[in-house]
């Protein structure tokens, strides 16, 4: 699977003789805040629709605007991963996709990428989740593992989010597994914090909640 592979058709490109104006017009008609500018196969630019919105004379042709230097791209054949990076990076509706000679070939949108991620393995599986608070210096995953398969439990995927500057992060865990109370318990034994939690069972629980709040707010009535 690389970035090539998840390329969107149908969304147009824009030229040196297009205007403000026009660029403006076909983001609003296809729905996106960014689109690419091409001069013949060559990759010249991302055009937004900020940029666009503080240009004083949007009715003059993009090759003489002043803000055709923002260049974020992604080669063809890298992951995916990194399309999704750049993209958050620089908060993107969609990203140009370029060969290694700088060759325009497509573009990525968030709907695809999003699409591919749903499509991941772990997500797709049925498992339960939880989420470990820990300092950067003391994340093992070798542990992780090792307390998880003790409960005969195994790892479908981790995601790891660094959540201050100190270092803390959350390490979420997916697993093959919907019952956590073992594993959990066994967490706590080794002294780890556990943030939250979500499976089956946790969720048969909020929904016997929420039916008996239903059941008194009636009562009260």
């Amino acid at each position: 699977m690389n970035t090539k592979s998840l390329i969107s058709s149908g969304l147009p490109t824009l030229s040196l003789l297009d205007t403000g104006d026009r660029a403006m017009s076909l983001m609003n008609e296809y729905r996106v805040f960014h689109l690419p500018l091409v001069d013949r196969d060559n990759y010249l630019a991302l055009i937004s629709e900020d940029d666009l919105l503080d240009w004083d004379t949007p009715e003059e042709p993009l090759s003489y605007a002043e803000f055709i230097n923002f260049r974020p791209a992604v080669v063809d054949q890298m992951h995916p991963f990194e399309a999704i990076k750049v993209v958050k990076e620089f908060n993107l509706s969609l990203l140009p996709v370029v060969n290694e000679h700088n060759h325009f070939v497509g573009v990525v949108t968030m709907e695809g990428l999003f699409s591919f991620m749903a499509d991941q393995k772990g997500i797709k599986d049925v498992g339960g989740i939880f989420v470990l608070e820990m300092e950067e210096r003391n994340y093992s995953l070798s542990e992780i593992a090792r307390i998880c398969e003790s409960n005969d439990i195994s790892i479908v995927s981790v995601h790891i989010k660094t959540v201050d500057e100190f270092g803390l992060q959350w390490v979420t865990v997916k697993t093959n597994k919907t019952d956590l109370q073992a594993v959990l318990a066994t967490f706590e034994r080794y002294n780890y914090t556990i943030v939250d939690m979500f499976s089956n069972d946790k969720q048969q629980e909020l929904d016997l909640q929420q039916n008996y709040n239903m059941l008194m707010r009636y009562i009260n009535l």
